[in-house]
């Protein structure tokens, strides 16, 4: 027999192909989202769904619910269905030692990570907004349906978090079969979310974010600050501090 044809989606997907989506993606819910998302909660079996998530980088002001990160898990299956984006920033604007979010945004990484085949956490929260939710036993295993998730919005902020899970890592591109292998962690037996899965992912994430913070970062600084300090300490005459040394003005742009 050949390959089953393509499931179809849900009377409700035709709003979600609809959504417009600027180069950073959906910034909120919404007020309509959040009254969405407050109904999804009651109705949900699983309390747990309702925890915050934040991203792995703690200090980004990004966080999602868990049933925001659910959401974006089951509108997709292989990261083929949305590895190739459309929209991309102006780069007359960057310039090349730019080293900030925007630069994911642009044609030229987008060219690079087709060529390295690796999906992009910028292509993940531009293009999962406007497909639709199709998995009903992840849905089921939470108490929801297919229709109950379709109504709700997928945010930046939820791809964000998904992305550091499947990451396990702070990096904003991942090889095609690594991603498709670690999603399918996040899907247990029976087709139900796996949330130790993605516990697992994440908690990865974050820990290899805060190790390389401290030894290959800007914290790796703080053990510059504290030598120079106690050597001042030290003989204070002939060692000046870290303030006056101008150390802290560094600090800032470590």
């Amino acid at each position: 027999p050949g390959p089953a044809p393509p499931r179809p989606p849900p009377a409700a997907a035709a709003a979600a192909l609809n959504v417009v989506v600027e180069a950073d993606g959906v910034r909120s819910l919404g007020e309509e989202g959040e009254a969405v998302l407050r109904t999804l909660l009651e109705k949900c079996s699983d309390k747990s769904m309702g925890d915050v998530w934040r991203r792995s980088a703690f200090w980004e002001n990004e966080t999602a619910s868990l049933l925001e990160i659910v959401n974006v898990l089951g509108r997709w299956e292989r990261c083929s269905e949305w590895k190739d984006r459309t929209i991309f920033i102006d780069e007359t604007d960057l310039r090349a030692k730019d080293e900030d979010e925007r630069q994911a945004l642009t044609t030229g990484r987008h060219q690079m990570a087709l060529r390295l085949g690796c999906g992009e956490r910028s292509a993940m929260f531009q293009n999962v907004p406007n497909l639709p939710f199709t998995n009903a036993k992840i849905a089921a295993s939470v108490g929801l349906t297919v229709d109950d998730f379709q109504a709700l919005p997928v945010t930046r902020a939820a791809c964000n978090v998904l992305f550091d899970g499947l990451a396990e890592s702070r990096s904003g591109l991942i090889p095609y079969k690594v991603l498709d292998e670690r999603r399918a962690r996040m899907v247990g037996e029976g087709g139900a979310f796996d949330q130790a899965g993605f516990r697992v992912g994440w908690a990865k994430s974050c820990i290899l974010f805060i190790f390389g913070l401290f030894f290959f970062g800007k914290a790796n600084f703080i053990w510059v600050l504290l030598a120079v300090k106690f050597a001042h300490d030290w003989q204070p005459d002939l060692i000046p501090g870290p303030k006056e040394m101008g150390l802290f003005k560094v600090w800032g742009i470590v």
